[in-house]
């Protein structure tokens, strides 16, 4: 995999059986992820503490260790300096073999058969007002409100509680 050029990465074939990029230490995989955000599409943003947390949770440290205790990123034990690497498989990222037209996903929103609680950010992903339109009027949430936040508005700390409120209050009115 080609390296980007930039967070301290390199690309690194003896990265365990795949071949994941490798990050000098946790804050250069932490602000990759930020840079990330940045270049999405629209005006999605990502907290550098929701970006930590991701992070955390989804490196291992890039060379074996031989103290198990220090296995995890998440473990207060853990180097922060030990280089790392996202443990998903980097084929995630391929481009897909299979894309769905307009109406292939509308008969898939057809087939929901349960309450629907569709929250979206004011910040997230950019999607067109036809596509947003028809998957309301498709799916008719019980619930569909748009929330303060971004791409990732379900993690931020600033923008979690929120959803979190709204979630709460549609599984109760729902009794479940």
């Amino acid at each position: 995999f080609p390296d980007d050029g930039g967070g301290g990465a390199s690309s690194s074939s003896s990265a365990s059986s795949s071949r994941a990029k490798i990050y000098e230490n946790v804050d250069a995989a932490i602000e990759a992820r930020l840079d990330t955000a940045r270049r999405m599409p629209g005006d999605q943003y990502l907290s550098a503490e929701a970006a930590r947390d991701m992070v955390l949770r989804a490196t291992v440290p890039a060379t074996p260790t031989t103290d198990p205790s220090s296995s995890s990123p998440t473990d207060p034990s853990f180097d922060p300096s030990t280089p790392v690497a996202f443990r998903h498989d980097p084929r995630l990222q391929w481009p897909s073999l299979q894309y769905y037209t307009r109406e292939q996903v509308e008969s898939f929103y057809r087939r929901v058969a349960h309450p629907v609680c569709l929250l979206t950010a004011e910040d997230g992903w950019p999607v067109d007002a036809r596509a947003e339109e028809a998957a309301r009027e498709v799916l008719r949430p019980d619930c569909a409100e748009r929330l303060k936040g971004s791409h990732h508005f379900h993690a931020d700390p600033d923008t979690v509680g929120e959803v979190v409120e709204r979630v709460r209050k549609f599984l109760g009115e729902w009794g479940l």
